[in-house]
């Protein structure tokens, strides 16, 4: 992990514009960036860390929880722009277990004391509100997750992170979406709580019934609206068996 000194830019960024630009001076000059290789471990488990760490270009960086069985869970990945660490910053390191983090490309990371983030956010009200909105989004975000687990099979959990991951592709490929590069198997398997060998199954039969084509560069999702359907009618589904 390659450290140098921060460079000006963080207010150029969405979430940092119209901030104190004093507060956030201070915030910069206390900061300092680092450089992280495609697949760096950029925060361990269970660190008791603070700071606020906020990609400037490169990444995703991915967020991860760990069974105390071993197995990881995805949680989040963030991008140019955007942070993370931030509840620790305001309420502290959590406590036994904490999210690891990994690089999945190389990245350009800003590393931000947390009480200079939570200087910054106070003193600026833009922000304040912004930060609100991001948690607020993240909680619904988190509650429509914890239903699928709770609530539908494999194969709509599935169905449904595809949905999520799934970006338009451009007229010239065929329009509809696709998912590229297709995530490997395991990591399917993280993000939803399924087995390997069962995400596999599933794909396949998704596959036959015409919904989705999956290759080496791409998963492309062929019938969009009967994969949309599929989960809204299971979630329905089990809403009335509660």
């Amino acid at each position: 992990m390659d450290k140098e000194r921060l460079a000006p830019g963080l207010g150029r960024l969405a979430f940092f514009r119209d901030a104190d630009a004093a507060t956030l001076a201070r915030a910069e000059a206390a900061s300092r960036v680092v450089r992280v290789a495609a697949g760096e471990l950029v925060l361990d488990f269970d660190c008791p860390s603070t700071e606020v760490r906020v990609v400037l270009r490169g990444g995703p960086l991915r967020v991860l929880m760990r069974s105390s069985g071993g197995r990881e869970k995805i949680v989040a990945e963030v991008g140019p722009g955007a942070f993370v660490g931030e509840l620790a910053a305001f309420a502290g390191p959590a406590v036994s277990p904490s999210a690891g983090i990994h690089a999945l490309h190389r990245a350009v990371i800003a590393v931000m004391p947390g009480d200079a983030f939570v200087e910054l956010i106070l003193a600026s009200p833009p922000l304040g509100r912004r930060l609100i909105a991001l948690l607020a989004e993240r909680v619904r975000s988190q509650n429509r997750r914890l239903l699928e687990y709770a609530v539908l099979p494999t194969r709509q959990r599935l169905c449904a992170e595809l949905l999520r991951l799934a970006r338009p592709r451009p007229p010239e490929a065929g329009g509809g979406l696709a998912i590229s590069p297709p995530p490997a198997r395991p990591e399917l398997a993280s993000r939803i709580g399924a087995r390997r060998e069962a995400v596999s199954r599933e794909l396949a039969d998704l596959v036959r019934l015409g919904r989705l084509r999956v290759g080496p560069r791409a998963i492309v999702l062929l019938d969009e609206a009967a994969i949309r359907a599929d989960v809204e009618a299971a979630m329905e589904a089990a809403k009335r068996l509660a």
